[in-house]
């Protein structure tokens, strides 16, 4: 799949989701509102994090592809039965040289959110970094988080990713960060049941080192 799916601050590349992990998305308290400071933190992923990380991915694709995937093609993609090929593909990209960041939420040291970068094996990839997954909880939107793995996860690089493309969420999200969109260029996932796919592209950037 050469997918980036994104709703509310998230993406997806690749079928590499796992759902048998617990995930628990259950209101935090109120005393600690995602705006505290310092709740949520990034690190460096390990392969240790990639189990439960891949579970945050699933529940994330299952609601933001209600009503846009198919539901027997959105029941499949995030099954159970695609936790071994989830995991696999991620230590092998991690053992490539793709860049992992979890977040992380302080109050229970849970995943919350999950973004992957890794240098384009496409074609015509327009830059040779592609922001492949980019994922956030309900619990830790809204706050800056996202921005702030996002940041950590490809820092100055110029990079591309692919959306919905009827996601203005996802596509106002990338734009703050300095993408565009790619008028030229747009797909359609058949393995999502024909949706509609956009890119969008932020070049010209220094590249980090």
């Amino acid at each position: 799949i050469r997918l980036s799916l994104v709703g509310s601050e998230m993406c997806i590349r690749d079928r590499v989701m796992d759902t048998s992990v617990n995930v628990d998305t259950s209101s935090r308290p109120a005393h600690e509102p995602a705006t505290a400071p310092g709740r949520f933190v990034v690190r460096d992923a390990c392969h240790e994090d990639l189990p439960e990380a891949a579970a945050v991915q699933a529940v994330c694709v299952r609601e933001i592809g209600q009503g846009v995937i198919p539901n027997d093609v959105l029941t499949e993609v995030t099954g159970p039965g695609i936790v071994h090929t989830t995991i696999e593909q991620w230590n092998h990209f991690m053992d490539d040289g793709a860049i992992f960041k979890i977040l992380v939420d302080r109050l229970d040291m849970r995943t919350v959110g999950v973004a992957m970068a890794r240098v384009s094996t496409s074609s015509d990839a327009p830059t040779p970094w592609e922001i492949a997954t980019l994922h956030v909880l309900p619990e830790a939107r809204n706050c800056g988080a996202s921005d702030n793995l996002l940041d950590a996860c490809i820092g100055n690089r110029s990079a591309y990713v692919w959306v919905f493309a009827d996601n203005a969420r996802a596509i106002s999200f990338y734009q703050r960060h300095g993408f565009h969109v790619d008028a030229a260029d747009g797909a359609v996932d058949d393995s999502l049941g024909g949706v509609e796919l956009q890119r969008l592209i932020r070049e010209d950037i220094i590249e980090s080192q």
